[in-house]
């Protein structure tokens, strides 16, 4: 994965990401808490050997001697002999293993000092031993050091510094013990974007539904109340249509450089992608330009442009199909001053897979065409069944609807497949339901409203209805 990829995955993912550091530094807090506070109180001890010798070179020997013993003494603080009387003296409840545990002995490099460190829960109890220590330590060394004979030890210990107690603990680290259930939260985060990342198919965004399917992306529709539902009346109350509806209707009008693309059929995958929403707004958008346009549900199986416009669904598609009616007396006009006819599904018939692949629709959408008009199809998704497919080699070629978000990159792929085997055009990709800020969006209605109505309230008659045409 590249860092582009790396970046993805936690954008994707972010809130995730955050739930884990908020987890992780709760448990810290929480174990932190849990912990008994621990108190260090410190003494220091300086280590001489007396020499009543001026003489430099004996002095050096004695710096010499008196270093080489702090070394061996720091191992002898913490020894029974030292603590026993300790432990005694204070009434610790405490063991001499148990008590050595936490005392802690450095003697810093290049020095006769030694550094004695003791660790209680009490602070007042830390120093008390610290300093008992520092007492009894000395007495230590005299019986050790004092050859036979002699009546005074040649090694002399000495107190520099007496403990104290101390005001705050040394344990729990509370910052410190946040920082590391931040940074173990937010490497646990990390770790689940990018799994959930490599694991997961859904397709995230149009860049990467148009290189999936190896096909342009000619639009990104956003989430916005007015595409809630596929049905048309909040366009009737003057909601207006998103800015990305003519985008996608300019960039079709591209595709049609090399031959007029004016006929085509929205599907999609699966079932809740959006094809019926984008064909019907899609088929406004076109007729707002001037354009003559016949929306036409091909759908026999579970239609719902009839419901979507308002409109009687008794005649439709299927009448035509069968030649009962000719495709003109079976149009409805949706509104006068929008060039806009609507073709429902009609009566749902048992075969609708051998109706739509009959030489008859490709006639029917011939006809349109030479009557000038624009022909948009919505139809079934393309894996269930076949028949968008069908519909798609009739036309110019098939639009396909990816839902951001929902859609799995291996369906998007299968249904592209399943449109070029058969030979049907790919036309592009509009990729549905893409994160848009509401205010962003608001702000382009607001600003496309004053611009969008182009051809709405021509007053020419469309050539559809000449009866001549329809033969």
């Amino acid at each position: 994965m590249t860092l582009v990829g790396y970046l993805r995955a936690v954008r994707a993912r972010w809130v995730a990401l955050l739930i884990c550091a908020a987890i992780s530094m709760a448990c810290a807090a929480g174990y932190s808490r849990l912990q008994e506070p621990i108190y260090a109180a410190n003494v220091q001890l300086f280590i001489s050997t007396g020499s009543g010798d001026s003489d430099l070179t004996a002095l050096a020997q004695a710096g010499t001697f008196t270093q080489q013993r702090v070394k061996s003494y720091s191992d002898i603080v913490s020894s029974p002999a030292v603590l026993e009387p300790v432990i005694k003296t204070l009434k610790l409840p405490y063991s001499t293993a148990q008590l050595s545990e936490n005392v802690t002995t450095v003697p810093p490099a290049d020095t006769v000092l030694l550094d004695i460190t003791v660790q209680d829960p009490s602070p007042r109890r830390a120093a008390d031993i610290a300093n008992l220590i520092a007492k009894q330590f000395p007495r230590v060394v005299d019986n050790i050091e004092t050859q036979p004979g002699q009546r005074v030890s040649p090694v002399k210990v000495s107190v520099t510094r007496y403990a104290s107690a101390p005001t705050a603990p040394i344990s729990p680290n509370i910052t410190l013990n946040l920082a590391v259930g931040l940074a173990l939260g937010l490497a646990i985060g990390f770790a689940y974007a990018v799994m959930a990342q490599v694991l997961d198919r859904t397709i995230r965004s149009a860049a990467a539904a148009g290189e999936i399917a190896s096909a342009p992306v000619l639009a990104a529709i956003p989430r916005c109340a007015v595409l809630d539902s596929s049905s048309v009346a909040a366009y009737n109350q003057g909601a207006g249509l998103p800015e990305e509806f003519r985008h996608l209707r300019t960039n079709i009008r591209f595709l049609s450089i090399d031959g007029r693309v004016d006929s085509f059929v929205v599907t999609g995958s699966l079932p809740g992608e959006g094809k019926t929403t984008v064909a019907s707004r899609l088929a406004l958008t076109l007729a707002e330009a001037g354009t003559d346009v016949v929306l036409i549900d091909g759908d026999l199986r579970k239609p719902r442009i009839a419901e979507a416009f308002a409109i009687p669904a008794g005649i439709g598609l299927t009448n035509v199909l069968l030649g009962d009616v000719p495709v003109g007396n079976a149009l409805q006009r949706w509104r006068d001053d929008l060039g806009l006819y609507v073709l429902t599904a009609g009566p749902i018939p048992p075969n609708p897979s051998e109706l739509l692949g009959s030489t008859r629709l490709t006639e029917v959408v011939a006809t349109l065409n030479r009557a000038g008009m624009t022909v948009v199809f919505d139809s079934p998704p393309l894996l269930p069944v076949t028949d968008a497919t069908l519909i798609a080699k009739a036309t110019r070629g098939a639009l396909v609807v990816a839902h951001v978000g929902k859609t799995k990159e291996e369906q998007l792929k299968a249904s592209v497949d399943a449109l070029r085997t058969v030979g049907a055009e790919v036309l592009g990709i509009v990729a549905n339901s893409v994160r848009q800020s509401a205010a962003t969006y608001q702000e382009y209605s607001a600003y496309a409203a004053q611009h969008s109505r182009v051809g709405v309230g021509r007053s020419n008659s469309p050539k559809v209805e000449s009866s001549a045409v329809w033969s």
